[in-house]
């Protein structure tokens, strides 16, 4: 697939060079559907919206331009029998070679404040068949323990367990020297917020409102004026949590936001108030990509019901992930003059970016952080650069066997 015409093709391009090296170390891999077709096959399924293997099998069988995308047509039997092929660590260095040589944006004022893991699992549905995923008496399920890295909003580890595999644990096991771990409060814990602390780590965590503490020392606030619409009532304090048996000193934050009251613990002591504030918001992002999995990738619906095939999936989901934001961040990048072309129109096309992202917050009853208002930072950028969402979804696999042209890449930028 050289010289890459479709948009398709484009987006799919930065993986082949890692995938076809991956083969080549395979032995007897003579299959019809050998790892490269089976990986090809499952990520024009994410990409164009398939509902299941069943129905790429069909889908497949009847596109006149399969076999100029590489896809093979296969029965769906034969998927089965792949995902007990291969190894999952094969796609987990596809995903570590992805993140290694994708020229994804980080954003500056992230990186300025250090690097940053937010961290957090969501639990996926499993049938009654799956005896290995029971977590309650009458339920089945998994959870998937996701590390994503902030400063680029891109998930960058996994771990998939039973549905009350311990969260803590996926954290201990991460730990890297210099990162600071943004969580909610499933992840708090004395014993690990030292272990954080001894291993030259950081975190910002979100603690339970009977977790009592004595002050040691009043901090100055340091906020905006204009954050003064969104929080209330704040406080930063350097405290010992009165259940600390190590008697440890930390900085404990206060503050309300839409009706609710938010006590955020750190050992980050050279941050900002706001900057603490700021970066708790953003782990909302975490929550946006379990969304765009579930919704967009149609994620609930598990390819295989075995741990083996599930973590494969996992992994084309990230693998996926990271091929079209990529592909969504080159078309920003395109030359000036098409750049300004399409700015010129965009803004013409747009209403005000922060009260439609400040309003679609608003409607998401789930939201439990205080992201209306914070998150809009980085305004409409935010959305047009970092963000997978459903529309622009739409939009792209209308156009997945268009060349990539002007006209192409006007129609995506402005969705």
């Amino acid at each position: 697939m050289t010289n890459p015409s479709t948009v398709y093709q484009t987006i799919i391009a930065p993986l082949l060079p890692l995938l076809k090296a991956e083969a080549r170390q395979l032995k007897n891999d003579h299959y019809t559907l050998s790892l490269y077709y089976f990986t090809l096959n499952l990520c024009y399924c994410i990409i164009a919206g398939v509902n299941s293997l069943r129905l790429l099998a069909t889908e497949i069988k009847s596109l006149k331009d399969a076999k100029k995308l590489e896809l093979v047509s296969v029965s769906p039997s034969m998927y089965s029998e792949a995902f007990s092929r291969y190894d999952p660590m094969i796609f987990r260095r596809l995903l570590l070679g992805l993140l290694e040589t994708l020229r994804l944006k980080s954003i500056p004022e992230i990186d300025v404040l250090g690097r940053f893991i937010l961290m957090d699992g969501s639990i996926f549905p499993a049938i009654k068949s799956m005896v290995w995923a029971r977590y309650k008496k009458t339920a089945n399920g998994l959870k998937l323990h996701l590390a994503f890295e902030l400063n680029r909003m891109v998930p960058v580890q996994f771990i998939s367990t039973e549905a009350n595999g311990s969260e803590k644990d996926m954290l201990r096991n991460l730990l890297e020297k210099g990162v600071t771990y943004i969580a909610d409060r499933g992840y708090i814990a004395f014993d690990l917020f030292s272990q954080v602390a001894d291993q030259s780590a950081f975190f910002i965590i979100r603690v339970k409102s009977n977790m009592d503490c004595t002050v040691r020392e009043s901090l100055t606030v340091h906020l905006p004026e204009h954050w003064r619409n969104h929080v209330t009532h704040v406080t930063d304090n350097q405290v010992i949590f009165i259940g600390d048996k190590r008697k440890k000193l930390y900085r404990l934050i206060t503050f309300d936001a839409l009706g609710e009251s938010y006590r955020i613990a750190t050992n980050r002591l050279d941050l900002t108030t706001h900057d603490i504030i700021m970066l708790y918001a953003y782990r909302w992002q975490i929550e946006l990509f379990f969304r765009c999995i579930k919704r967009c990738f149609r994620g609930l619906h598990l390819w295989s019901h075995e741990p083996k095939g599930i973590e494969i999936q996992f992994y084309i989901y990230i693998i996926v992930y990271l091929l079209l934001l990529s592909f969504k961040q080159d078309i920003h990048e395109k030359d000036d003059e098409d750049s300004d072309r399409l700015e010129n129109q965009k803004i013409n096309d747009i209403t005000d970016p922060l009260e439609s992202e400040h309003q679609d917050m608003l409607k998401d009853t789930n939201s439990r952080t205080p992201a209306c208002g914070i998150v809009t930072l980085l305004g409409e950028k935010l959305k047009g650069i970092w963000k997978i969402g459903i529309h622009w979804l739409k939009a792209l696999r209308n156009q997945l066997t268009s060349p990539l042209n002007f006209e192409t890449i006007r129609l995506l930028y402005l969705e």
